[in-house]
């Protein structure tokens, strides 16, 4: 996204890998249809919020036109349920940010409530609320491994980013290849986004994320096959006396890799979301 009015550029670069999961995007959605200055004007407000989600996408708006009688026809209301249930769930992290911002601005959602359902989520950004105007908080990495407090629950992508690219910077190649799993084993839970996989291994699941996945089949199995030499390779997964045998080039190119997935694989569920 290369305007924005919410976020600075620096802002932008630190969220490249955030990660809002499917589940808070619909728990949002619904939220905004039932607070009440929304709902009092629901189709307007529907058509504003629908419209808007489609201009950051760069989509055409739909014009409202009544007829003589000021009406609308059922099929216009029942467009704009379909496209509203959409509005949140098909944008990246950045737009949505922007589009949420305007939100709060509209007073359709409460500042307070949104940041505990995001520190809930472990996002790396907070809403603030100062004379009149929103902003956005943006924690730097070492904040967000300073409150890393559970090691059963994944941290957010871009977290695992940071630290899969520092361990290449240190030449600790078991390591690049232990956050590439663990990037992917979060990835494949936010896209199945159901709680009965948040506590499993994405060995266990790996069949449900291949249904719900949009990577060609040829990716899915490079996925699987990180994750398999993840708890096979020394010191990548367990510890061992053996040396490590992932090399160099093989940590660059995982590195690169996986995050050209992380980017592919949003991108197209985007692009499926937004789908007619």
């Amino acid at each position: 996204m290369k305007y924005t009015i919410y976020l600075s550029e620096e802002d932008k670069k630190q969220l490249e890998f955030e990660v809002v999961s499917q589940e808070l995007r619909v728990h949002l959605t619904r939220l905004i249809e039932r607070n009440d200055s929304f709902s009092r004007d629901c189709f307007f407000n529907q058509n504003w919020i629908v419209n808007r989600s489609r201009t950051l996408l760069g989509k055409s708006i739909y014009v409202l036109e009544a007829d003589d009688w000021g009406a609308y026809e059922n099929v216009e209301y029942a467009w704009h349920n379909g496209e509203y249930e959409l509005c949140l769930r098909r944008l990246d992290t950045l737009r949505l940010i922007e589009l949420l911002c305007e939100v709060i601005e509209r007073k359709w959602l409460d500042v307070s409530m949104l940041n505990r359902l995001l520190e809930r989520e472990r996002s790396s950004f907070r809403f603030r609320e100062e004379f009149g105007s929103v902003n956005v908080e943006v924690f730097p990495i070492e904040q967000l491994e300073e409150d890393e407090t559970s090691q059963t629950e994944h941290p957010n992508i871009r977290l695992l980013v940071r630290r899969m690219s520092t361990a290449l910077e240190s030449c600790d190649y078991s390591a690049v290849l232990h956050a590439s799993a663990s990037i992917f084993e979060t990835l494949a839970k936010d896209v199945v986004a159901t709680p009965g996989v948040q506590n499993q291994t994405l060995g266990s699941f790996f069949a449900r994320y291949q249904k719900d996945s949009q990577l060609p089949a040829e990716l899915q199995t490079k996925i699987l096959a990180v994750y398999e030499a993840r708890n096979k390779t020394p010191l990548a997964g367990h510890g061992s006396t053996q040396y490590p045998s992932v090399t160099a080039q093989d940590a660059v190119t995982l590195t690169e890799l996986t995050k050209a997935f992380v980017r592919i694989e949003y991108a197209l569920q985007s692009q499926s979301a937004a789908k007619p």
